[in-house]
């Protein structure tokens, strides 16, 4: 990902003050700051907790950010915005609060990352006399140790979306969300990691209604790994470059398993998952849908590359009339 930074200006915001401590003018970057903001955005992008948004119509940060071409000013008054939230809702945590005027392949971006704080601890000299003293001390402003915001906006300025990660917190006495509902204005959208989720769940459960036996399904994908198994594998497979299309995985299933594509259309249209979606998969987490993990009852668990598992060369799974499953490998070197 091709980003380029242009200023960066830092703002401490600690709801045990009275007031936010903001900065004048920008932070002066040296390589070290250059690569850690970078970094900091080029996974706040990747993250599958991240959700696509627009904003709404009567969003007062987005008139604000058309209007207010003074960089400085806009990051405090978005520093203020969310010192307010932080003084009127105490779970919200403290935190510092960088804004990115920068760039992606030339379309331009500000970022807002908020880095709440960690407890921990350092280390004191004292000098008592003719002699000194080391100990430790608790310090409860410890900024994360990798380069990662826990919230984060990315917000096009071109075409005026925003990628948003954000957690909920208590708010009049129920868990929700305050930078889309309360500092950006910006609609409600599943975050990647639940549309990939929905994806799956919807594409396993049409083809299970569809075919509940493994005979019925002749020549297409068997269930030797179990329905769930074959049809994720699918998914996964419509994956490119870390990018699965909806429209994609709804052309395999006609191909693969055409009575299950009209109960797949109608169940996706319940999760709020579109039919052009695209949904992003972070590198992590298609590393985890290589492979297909079993445990017993006993706690032994195996792990199978998930291609393996429709292959009777490899591995074989055996059903019980009861309804267990038993997994015979194949060719085990010792």
């Amino acid at each position: 990902m091709d980003i380029k930074l242009n200023q960066v200006i830092f703002h401490l915001l600690d709801s045990g003050a009275s007031e936010p401590v903001l900065s004048d003018r920008p932070m002066d970057m040296d390589a070290n700051l250059y690569e850690y903001f970078t970094l900091c955005l080029e996974k706040a992008f990747a993250s599958d907790d991240g959700k696509n948004c627009r904003f709404l119509p009567d969003s007062a940060f987005l008139q604000e950010m058309q209007q207010n071409q003074d960089f400085i000013d806009l990051s405090r008054r978005i520093a203020g915005v969310v010192f307010d939230q932080m003084l009127q809702y105490p779970d919200i945590p403290s935190g510092d609060l960088a804004i990115v005027d920068f760039s992606v392949q030339g379309v331009p971006y500000y970022g807002v990352l908020k880095l709440n704080y960690r407890p921990g601890y350092t280390h004191v000299t004292n000098v008592m006399g003719n002699g000194q003293c080391s100990t430790i001390a608790p310090q409860r402003t410890i900024l994360p140790g990798n380069p990662k915001a826990d919230e984060a906006a990315l917000i096009d300025r071109a075409n005026l979306t925003i990628r948003l990660i954000e957690k909920r917190y208590t708010m009049d006495d129920k868990k929700d969300f305050y930078l889309s509902t309360r500092v950006f204005s910006c609609t409600q959208a599943l975050p990647e990691k639940e549309k990939l989720k929905a994806v799956c769940e919807t594409a396993v459960a049409a083809v299970q209604a569809a075919y509940p036996e493994a005979a019925e399904l002749e020549d297409v994908p068997p269930f030797d790994g179990g329905t769930e198994t074959a049809v994720e594998l699918m998914v996964r497979n419509q994956a490119v470059e870390n990018t699965i299309a909806v429209e994609d995985v709804r052309a395999r299933i006609e191909e693969q398993y055409p009575l299950a594509a009209p109960a797949f259309d109608e169940a996706l249209a319940e999760t709020g998952v579109t039919p052009t979606d695209r949904v992003t998969v972070s590198p992590a987490r298609m590393k985890r849908l290589e492979s297909r993990s079993f445990k017993t009852e006993r706690g032994i668990e195996i792990k199978i590359p998930a291609e393996l598992c429709n292959s009777d060369e490899a591995v074989e799974f055996i059903h019980s009339a009861g309804g267990g499953l038993s997994i015979l490998i194949k060719d085990v070197l010792v």
